[in-house]
This record gives structure tokens, sequence and C-alpha cells, in this order.
């Protein structure tokens, strides 16, 4: 996602001594267009460096760099930046597993110039438009689709999925600290929002959706407030949750007085079935889930805008928070988005994808079934990664720096984890990768692996 990228490519100037302690950082609207998004987005990842304690900021003057020692520089934190450092070294010989970018091999610049180009136009004519109608409505019938329904007033146009879950967040604030529930494990960077700003709770994630018994341990032992969930191709597991376990959590949503948190962005990514939402399991007049659709997942930080189908008793004060937040998307991208869903582009080029990444899965699948010192722990049927486990013999801390000397990025499971536990699980993205890459890729791990059970 755009505003990670810009994070931790700060992050990674301000470790490498590129700025100084008490430097100036460049402007908003300077680092906007450097790293070609909007200025909100820019806002909201200095709001996280500073709550990380790598920037301060002087009202109406600006941001600057904190002092900072390197064992404030969590476990997790240096591995992520690690892995983005070196892809951006542009290696020719570097097997990137970690890689999230779908589409950026198939849309090229010239297409992305004809949209901007074309829609510039539009623009001209809307000024004064902020959350644009016809938007609305077009992402309203393609979510039908996907067979949720919903007026189109309770759809919101923000900027990012992290920020709409901050949003949501601050609806529900109150004197005592939220509580909220999310698998375990979960992203990293939705761990990283969390954190900060509310109580976690991970519940086990079995084959099929939450360990109910786990869940209904914690909820009779305190008060949960909010539930944070991807139900279709969860992302480090690859899992989706059976419709029975969805409509049985919104069972519980209203007998334990809880709201939904449901980011939804790799539906569209099943080469096979259609997997549904808590969404579309939804009753009118019950409504208690806050869904995300993120776009800027599938097609890239050009077209980064999100969606958010807000309880209609909540729309109100969520339309607030956005207005205190300041997100105005841009009304560029918000026509370049619906051009490119009304025109045929955006089914186009996912069923290239979808194509691509289904071949790509089952070349990988066939050959880690041949590395018996490995475990895959659950084989997706969509999405774009594969969580595995290495045997109890292999050292994984010495495995995860064999790959880095090796020219092999990957993420280590503890990332996944609030507490950074140690579990010799680890996460491999086939988003842009070819098939090349995996063979060679897969030889590497096979050839560390051989070498750490020599010396075993």
């Amino acid at each position: 996602m755009k505003y990670e990228e810009v994070i931790q490519d700060i992050k990674v100037k301000i470790i490498q001594g590129y700025w100084k302690v008490d430097d100036k950082l460049p402007s908003l609207r300077q680092l906007a267009r450097k790293y070609e998004t909007s200025s909100n987005t820019i806002a909201f990842a200095f709001r996280i460096l500073r709550d990380e304690g790598y920037i301060f900021s002087i009202p109406a003057v600006g941001y600057f760099i904190k002092k900072r020692k390197d064992f404030q520089i969590n476990k997790q934190v240096k591995t992520i930046l690690k892995s983005y450092y070196d892809a951006e070294n542009k290696n020719d010989n570097l097997i990137n597993f970690t890689s999230i970018n779908l589409l950026s091999k198939y849309i090229n610049n010239n297409f992305i110039s004809y949209l901007f180009e074309t829609q510039k136009k539009n623009f001209n004519k809307n000024k004064t438009l902020e959350n644009k109608s016809s938007l609305v409505s077009c992402i309203s019938n393609l979510l039908e689709e996907d067979e949720i329904f919903t007026l189109d007033e309770n759809m919101i146009i923000t900027s990012s999925s992290q920020l709409s879950i901050e949003m949501i967040i601050r609806l529900f604030s109150n004197k005592n600290k939220l509580t909220i529930a999310l698998s375990d494990p979960s992203h990293y960077s939705v761990i990283n929002i969390l954190e900060k700003l509310v109580n976690i709770r991970g519940v086990h994630l079995l084959d099929d959706g939450w360990d109910f018994k786990d869940f209904e341990n914690i909820l009779s032992l305190e008060k949960i407030d909010l539930v944070y969930v991807t139900p279709n191709f969860h992302d480090p597991s690859g899992i989706c949750w059976s419709e029975d376990k969805k409509m049985y959590l919104l069972e519980l949503a209203e007998k334990f007085d809880f709201y939904i948190i449901e980011e939804d962005n790799y539906s569209s990514l099943s080469y096979s079935q259609k997997y549904l939402s808590f969404k579309s399991f939804e009753r009118i007049g019950k409504e208690r889930i806050f869904y995300i659709r993120d776009f800027s997942t599938l097609l890239g930080s050009f077209l980064g805008l999100t969606c958010v189908i807000v309880p209609p008793k909540l729309k109100d004060k969520f339309l607030m928070e956005k207005i205190a937040f300041s997100i105005i998307p841009s009304q560029v991208q918000q026509n370049m988005l619906e051009t490119f869903i009304n025109n045929g582009y955006f089914f186009f080029f996912l069923n290239k994808l979808k194509n691509i990444l289904n071949n790509r899965l089952n070349y990988l699948v066939n050959e880690l079934k041949n590395i018996a010192e490995l475990k895959i722990m659950h084989q997706p049927e969509g999405g774009f990664f594969i969580w595995l486990k290495l045997n109890r013999q292999i050292d994984e801390d010495i495995f995860y720096e064999l790959c880095k000397n090796n020219g092999l990025l990957i993420l280590p499971g503890y990332i996944f984890y609030e507490d950074n536990r140690n579990n010799a699980k680890f996460r491999i993205s086939f988003a842009s990768t070819s098939l090349y890459e995996i063979e060679i890729g897969i030889k590497k791990i096979k050839k560390i692996i051989s070498y750490l059970k020599e010396i075993n």
C-alpha cells in the first residue's frame, strides 16, 4: 500500500543517515509529488512515523527528525525495512518473495497517462465534487457482483484502508481504551496501526475461520468492542472463512454488542469458486459491519482509493471523522477509477492476473511438496501468498539469515503476531515473481535447508 511505501522509505533514509537529527522534512505537498500520491497519504504516514518516535512536529512550522537509538527499532520493523531496502537496491540476483505489487508489470505508464489526461478534463467540469456520486454508484454495481447490496448513501470514499480503520476506532473511543479481537496471525500493517490505539486480543485461526472456543472464552472474560477480520484469502495464511462461521460471528456480534471491521480486498482473486463476505450475509436493519474494499491492493497507488460501507446509524459520525481528518480523495483519481471499472479494464486485468497467479501457485506448491522439511499450512485457492512452516530441526533464525545472505527475501512469521513469537512459520508472496524466479528461489531454499541439516 502506498502509505507503507512512504513510511518504509522515510525510515530507511533516517536509519541510513540521509536526514540527521532535527533536520526538517520536506512539506506534505513536496513529498506527495515525490511519491506520486496525495497529501492525505503523506499526512497519514507522518502520523504513524510520529507515533513510532521517528519524527516530531512543530505546529505551523513542519515535521523534524527525532533523536532515536538503535534499540528503539524493534525486530519486526528491522525485518520489514531490510526487505524493503534490499528490494530497492534493484539487485538482479535478488528473489523477492515479499512484494505485493500485483499489476505493476502489466499496467504501463502510457496507459496511466491516458487515464490521467482523459479524466483531467472531467475534473475541470466537476471541481466542486468531493465524494463523486457516479463513482459510488459504479462501485456499488461492482460490489453487487459479490452479492453486497447497500444504499449509495451509506458508502463513503476515503484514501486508504488503514486511515479508515483509525477513523472507525475513533467513533467508539471513550475514556477507556477499546479492546479489539483479530486473527492470530494478522497482517503486520494492521497490528502496527491497532496496537497504538486499542487493546488487542488474538483469536486462533483454523482452516475455516476462527476457533470459536477461543473467541467465546475471550468474550466470557472481557468486553470486546470491535472485531477485525479479513474473511477471504487472509494474509498471511490464505484461509477463507466458511459460511457457517461467518454467520455465527454475526450472531455473536448482536448477542455481545460488538461491531465488525471487515477488510475484504482479496475476494476477487479467487481462482475458481466465489467466496462471499460477511457483509453479504448481513440483514437490513441489523447492520454491524464496517465493510472496507481497498482498490490500491489490486490496482496500485495510482488508483489508490478505498470504499467504506458504514452502518446507517453511524454514517454521520463517520463523515464527521472524515472531515476532522481532512480526507478529500483526489477528484482525478476518482474519475480514473470510475473509467477503469466502467470501460471494462478492471475485469480485463483481473482475469489476466488470476490466470497468472493460479499458474504460479500450482508451480510453487508442486515444488514445495518436494521439500520434506517444509509444511504448507494451508493451500489457498486464490490470492498471492502461501504460509509455510519449517521442520523443528531447522533453526529458523539461521534460516532467515541465510536466506537474506543468499539474495532471497521472505517475511518471517513472527512479524504477523503481536507478541513477535518465533514459531518457524514464514510467508512467501508470488505477486510479482515469474515462474523462473520461483524456480530459482525454491532451489535456494532447498540448498539452505540441506546445509542446515548437515550442520545440525
